[in-house]
């Protein structure tokens, strides 16, 4: 009977184990790590490309070392050039993201508008003893420094100096808002120009009697960055009065797709219009305003 018993035992422990369909506990551990893995990764690693305008670079540069160092395999590959060359860019198809200071053409109705900031912009100077009693110039003033009919720092209230106006390459996004809201349009006098603001910012360093228009995001504590006059009194570029309307010369700063953003794009463009980019990033990056702190709104350049 004994043996029977032990024999009926084994044969039921037997059935029980082949019912049991539970994967080991080491295999379970394993998928449920895997799955965790998984949801914090890009459903597809892949590389996307955002060129254009290098105002809105420091920024974007921000959003690519936050994104990247969460996604594991996601590559943003940025690159300047400027604005036109992005919204060129992304309507051939050479990037995913065109990076932007003014609006597409009328005719470039394919682009898609993601509005991320908005940036001001001022005229900065090289910095001596010609211009340090100038603190401020009217829209005038920057009118007539910048189509050349102004051609020497003492006729601004400083000393003897001739300008040396340094501008931006036609297809920039800062020459097109500066120049649209200085004065009407592209009247910039014949001058050497530079393609890049951070080659800028050094080239103004290095020219005596220099001036140019750059993104507050370039603004450098060894050059001049002049407040403007107005009939209202001296307005500074800074956050609240580009809020308020008060400071005028600003644009928002645009990420264009061609057609809807999808795959790593979307994803990419989605991190940065997120509010925890938008809260806690964006205000860190010297220059920069996000769309929901303005008071005013603007619909063309």
């Amino acid at each position: 009977m004994r043996l029977v018993f032990r024999l009926f035992t084994l044969s039921a422990f037997t059935f029980l184990a082949g019912c049991d369909k539970s994967p080991p506990r080491e295999a379970t551990e394993s998928a449920s790590s895997a799955s965790t893995t998984t949801a914090t990764m890009p459903a597809k690693a892949e590389t996307v490309r955002a060129s254009g305008s290098s105002a809105l670079q420091p920024l974007v540069n921000a959003a690519k070392e936050k994104y990247e160092a969460a996604h594991a395999g996601a590559s943003i590959e940025v690159s300047a050039g400027g604005s036109k060359k992005g919204l060129s860019d992304v309507a051939s198809g050479a990037s995913d993201i065109g990076n932007s200071d003014i609006f597409a053409a009328a005719d470039q109705k394919e682009l898609v508008d993601h509005r991320v900031a908005v940036v001001g912009f001022a005229a900065m100077a090289n910095k001596g003893t010609f211009d340090e009693k100038i603190r401020a110039l009217t829209k005038e003033q920057l009118a007539k420094i910048f189509s050349g009919e102004i051609k020497d720092w003492k006729d601004l209230g400083g000393s003897a100096q001739a300008i040396v106006v340094i501008n931006r390459a036609a297809g920039s996004g800062t020459r097109t808002v500066f120049g649209n809201i200085v004065f009407g349009g592209d009247k910039f006098v014949e001058s050497q120009t530079e393609d890049n603001s951070g080659a800028l910012v050094a080239k103004l360093k290095q020219t005596k009697g220099a001036v140019s228009y750059l993104a507050l995001s370039f603004a450098d504590a060894d050059l001049v960055t002049f407040d403007l006059k107005t009939d209202k009194g001296i307005v500074s570029p800074r956050p609240d009065t580009i809020e308020s309307g008060a400071y005028p010369i600003w644009s928002y700063e645009h990420m264009y797709t061609k057609g809807e953003a999808t795959g790593g794009a979307k994803d990419f463009l989605d991190y940065v219009q997120s509010a925890p980019f938008q809260n806690d990033v964006l205000p860190t990056v010297k220059g920069f305003i996000p769309v929901t702190a303005m008071r005013v709104t603007r619909d063309h350049d």
